[in-house]
């Protein structure tokens, strides 16, 4: 059994790493608990005084509790500001770091996770934590301290009489050790639920157009029904376990108060210690059981805790995808995907496949739906790493360029372009920080974007997620986006597929502004698009099934006059 993992030790550490509020905290917490220890001596003293009926030592006594409880407050007082001011601040520090992480991690990081879930382990998680590093946690502490101080002064008092009152120790370690996993896992079941409701409420809120739409919401409504049913079930069997540990704990304590008060009747009736001493042997065995009786009531959240410091540090130390301090990338000759092969799992998505895209050439990709065509994009940005195969700009292996700087030779054009919360300017900033507004104007007049940004301004509110804008001006915004850096490479992925007519014509005059004198990656369905470019790969399966320049595959028996020519589209 192990209270304190790996994860909570290394949680410590950091809080120790605030040296003056540390010794500030650890010196309140033993002071309070060593102060509070005196407090039974001297009503046990008190007693012995009353049945002596020595008034005046009673009134000392009395005074000299109550000053106890003075310096008791004060430290009290230290405490708890010292370790909210510290314990916030190393919750701070763990949210930046794990968010930060969050931006460099591969993006395979993100297959296969909700993104509720993830966000659940930066807010909900580090929530919970706050709740236990600032209250709870002190008072353990301070309890245990607490013990150590009852011990010895039991000891000083009646060597024998102590020997009887700490028998139930390893009662107390037994059952704690038996429920110590059963509470643990129950715990982690209830983090698990409680991100499965965030990131249910996630997706329902980010998918509530597709949901009404399609006339969905009894669906979504039954789906959080049954998420919220399992996270309340989860919670109910936690709770329950935690309270039969408590009760055994307190069974436990009435167990050792028992044997207390029948060796301690004892000693009394054989005149070996007073009555006096009985009684503070008494409130030292109750002393001794509150740290324990804290700790069960506490220890939901203790599990709780654990557990999430687990999940955030999980964060904190998922591999990044690039490492500072490596080559600067250069393009000035071709970027070549050399018999490259990537699974997703077990499913093969692109096989043994090679293509050469020489600098300033306009190269065209297309396939069916599912032919790998978005995947390979991916690997050229670097986002997957190939199973087998090599991807090299002028002859270097992108892997031994900074990821970033070289991830910034390239410029995006989504079908669906997200856009961030904000203005169309902060969303064009997002890019470009330096940006000046004369630069960007500029950049809409030089690629043709007065139409459809001009009208609303730089200024204009998108909305969350560009839900303010129409599909053409989020599409003309993401352009705008994509070429305030004056990209040495455009990746065009359906860039134009789902456009209005309107707008549609506007846009594909600023895509060949853009690309003037630029790389071009073209993944598109359009045959006017496609016939414009230098050279066509056909895939399929992950393969390249033809190759050659637009008029090459026109020829009729070719699988690219079947669908393009022949029938006018990509099934």
């Amino acid at each position: 059994m192990t209270l304190l993992n790996n994860y909570f030790i290394r949680l410590l550490k950091e809080i120790l790493a605030y040296k003056r509020n540390s010794f500030i905290i650890i010196t309140a917490i033993l002071g309070s608990s060593v102060v509070a220890m005196i407090g039974p001596y001297i009503i046990g003293v008190a007693t012995d005084s009353i049945i002596a009926l020595k008034f005046k030592i009673l009134i000392i006594l009395a005074i000299l509790y109550l000053s106890l409880y003075g310096i008791n407050y004060i430290a009290e007082n230290r405490r708890t500001k010292y370790m909210m001011n510290t314990s916030q601040a190393v919750i701070k520090n763990l949210r930046d770091r794990a968010f930060m992480n969050l931006q460099y991690v591969p993006l395979k990081y993100y297959s296969g996770k909700n993104g509720g879930q993830i966000i659940s382990r930066i807010t909900n998680d580090a929530e919970t934590l706050s709740d236990f590093l600032t209250f709870q946690l002190p008072q353990v502490v301070g309890g245990i301290a607490g013990i150590i101080a009852s011990i010895f002064i039991m000891v000083y008092l009646d060597p024998v009489l102590t020997l009887y009152a700490i028998i139930i120790i390893p009662m107390l370690l037994a059952t704690i050790f038996l429920m110590n996993k059963r509470i643990k896992f129950n715990y982690m079941n209830v983090r698990t639920r409680i991100a499965a409701m965030t990131g249910n409420v996630a997706e329902s809120v980010n998918g509530i157009k597709a949901i009404k739409s399609s006339g969905t919401e009894d669906i979504f409504n039954s789906s959080f029904e049954n998420v919220n049913s399992d996270n309340y079930y989860a919670n109910i069997n936690a709770v329950r376990l935690t309270s039969l540990f408590s009760s055994i704990v307190q069974i436990i304590e009435g167990f050792g108060i028992m044997i207390v008060l029948y060796e301690g009747g004892r000693q009394v009736f054989s005149s070996i210690i007073s009555i006096g001493i009985l009684v503070a042997f008494i409130v030292y065995v109750q002393s001794f059981f509150n740290p324990i009786v804290q700790l069960s009531q506490f220890y939901n959240s203790y599990q709780s805790s654990s557990i999430a410091i687990e999940r955030i540090y999980k964060i904190i130390d998922e591999k990044r995808d690039y490492k500072s301090g490596q080559k600067t990338p250069a393009f000035n000759k071709d970027l070549i995907m050399n018999n490259v092969s990537f699974s997703y799992g077990n499913e093969r998505i692109i096989d043994n496949l090679t293509i050469k895209i020489e600098k300033g050439s306009r190269i065209a990709i297309i396939g069916k739906t599912g032919a790998g065509k978005t995947t390979l994009s991916n690997l050229m940005l670097n986002f997957y790493k190939p199973d087998a195969g090599t991807i090299c700009m002028d002859g270097v292996d992108i892997n031994e360029f900074n990821t970033i700087e070289y991830r910034k030779l390239f410029g995006v054009i989504l079908q669906d372009p997200f856009l961030f919360e904000g203005t169309i300017l902060e969303n064009v900033r997002f890019a470009a920080p330096e940006a000046v507004e004369e630069e960007i104007n500029q950049k809409i007049k030089d690629i043709g974007l007065e139409s459809i940004i001009g009208p609303f301004g730089l200024d204009a509110e998108v909305g969350e997620r560009g839900t303010g804008l129409s599909e053409g001006q989020r599409q003309a915004v993401s352009i705008l986006r994509a070429s305030i850096n004056d990209p040495e490479i455009i990746i065009m992925d359906e860039a134009t597929s789902q456009l209005d007519m309107k707008n549609e014509g506007v846009i594909q005059n600023a895509i060949f502004k853009f690309m003037e004198g630029k790389t071009i990656i073209i993944i598109a369905h359009h045959l006017e698009t496609i016939v414009n470019s230098d050279y066509i790969y056909y895939i399929n399966k992950g393969r390249v099934m033809e190759e050659g320049t637009p008029k090459e595959l026109m020829n009729n028996g070719t699988q690219f006059y079947d669908l393009y020519i022949k029938n006018r589209l990509l099934i």
